[in-house]
């Protein structure tokens, strides 16, 4: 086998000659060891395309992309053949899988214990799926249509256990992308943490990314949806009372149970999403995402284009795990101006791609927001706009908020 920094080399070296190999690339940029051949195919793929004149100027502008002299050189080379390319993405794939499967070896003897063992199978079998060759796709399609037709499990939907809801969408499918906006405060995020729970406790796997506010935080607002003590008395615990402490308790212990992972990282990015899809392979992954102007990308671009960017990898890692990611987002002022301040696809703030991107968009509206007056019962009514389903029905639905327990029902 030829060396690691040879195979890579190649590689480039081809794809600048030979621009429509992209189209044969098969290999993900996370393969390459050299961080300068890994940023360049990054690039390229971002791009869609490997245009010289436009890989020259980058070369220029950012200087920790690979060197212009690298890239004269590299293009100089004799092309390797259409037939070694593909051999030489095979010996990329197989030497990432050597490198990564010794890392996990030695992570291991350095702690040694059940725990570690099963982290590193999971690990190794993870390893094993990663493939440099696209399946024929029509006939994995075909073969999976059939198994359908025949077969008598129901449909592989998740409920979100409202009535109303379920009955308009038929419940979320694996691979969906769905976007619930509103404005801020609005009570998008007590929302989400209504429709974990109730996913939750179907067994289906179930995590809280949350970039705007502490995982205890969401922690507080969850326990307050499942004993509907009000949030407000469970932040000042000294005001609880022992029944109550029970009932919080024994929440705790649900929560732990059902595995509800909540993550507080501000510098989540898409990649941390995909990490957290691809566990637990056997069981469906639903992922909330609050929310999404506040993801981290890994590039200092636009922020309106790295909005746009995030949107699209997230649909991408959607597709490729089969993972449910149900990201939050805000709207724009734009609303406010309006008489009727019901929101639209279009008021998503930086929306860009989002819309297009989305399998399924959810704008929350509550009169009450604009009038300032708070009900004695913190009762509100939040209308949800189901604006936008590429499987199923659209229209508003109505349920009852009372923010003070962060409790939704239709």
């Amino acid at each position: 086998m030829n060396g690691q920094n040879e195979i890579e080399s190649a590689i480039i070296a081809s794809l600048l000659k030979k621009p429509e190999l992209l189209e044969k690339l098969r290999v993900k940029p996370f393969m390459f060891q050299d961080e300068q051949f890994k940023g360049f195919v990054e690039y390229v793929l971002n791009q869609g395309k490997v245009d010289l004149n436009e890989i020259y100027l980058e070369s220029i502008k950012n200087k920790e992309f690979l060197n212009n002299d690298v890239i004269a050189k590299l293009y100089k080379t004799d092309f390797i053949g259409y037939g070694f390319f593909e051999r030489y993405q095979q010996d990329l794939l197989q030497n990432y899988q050597i490198l990564q499967a010794n890392k996990l070896a030695d992570e291991f003897k350095q702690s040694s214990t059940p725990e570690t063992f099963n982290h590193m199978v999971d690990k190794l079998k993870e390893l094993t799926n990663v493939t440099a060759k696209k399946e024929d796709g029509t006939q994995r399609y075909a073969e999976q249509l059939v198994e359908d037709l025949y077969s008598d499990a129901p449909a592989q939907r998740v409920k979100t256990k409202y009535k109303l809801m379920d009955h308009k969408i038929g419940g979320f499918e694996p691979s969906q992308l769905v976007v619930v906006a509103a404005r801020p405060s609005v009570g998008k995020t007590g929302f989400a943490l209504n429709m974990l729970w109730n996913i939750a406790q179907q067994g289906h796997e179930t995590s809280f990314f949350s970039i705007e506010t502490t995982g205890k935080n969401v922690l507080q607002r969850l326990l307050a949806t499942i004993t509907g003590i009000e949030l407000n008395r469970i932040k000042n615990v000294q005001d609880l009372t022992p029944d109550e402490l029970t009932q919080l308790t024994n929440a705790i212990d649900q929560i732990l149970k059902l595995g509800i992972n909540i993550n507080d990282d501000s510098t989540t990015t898409p990649q941390d999403i995909r990490a957290q899809a691809m566990k637990n392979a056997d069981k469906t992954q639903v992922i909330f995402i609050d929310y999404l102007q506040l993801m981290s990308t890994d590039t200092n671009i636009d922020r309106r284009v790295a909005v746009e960017k995030i949107s699209r990898d997230l649909k991408i890692i959607a597709n490729e795990t089969g993972a449910i990611i149900v990201v939050l987002s805000q709207l724009n002022r734009g609303v406010e101006s309006r008489q009727d301040k019901r929101p639209m696809l279009s008021d998503m703030k930086e929306s860009g791609g989002i819309e297009a991107d989305a399998s399924m968009a959810m704008m929350l509206y509550r009169e009450d927001y604009y009038e300032q007056e708070d009900d004695d019962s913190g009762k509100s009514t939040v209308e949800c706009n189901i604006a936008k389903n590429k499987d199923g029905e659209t229209g508003v639905i109505e349920f009852e908020f009372y923010k003070k327990t962060q409790r939704f029902f239709t």
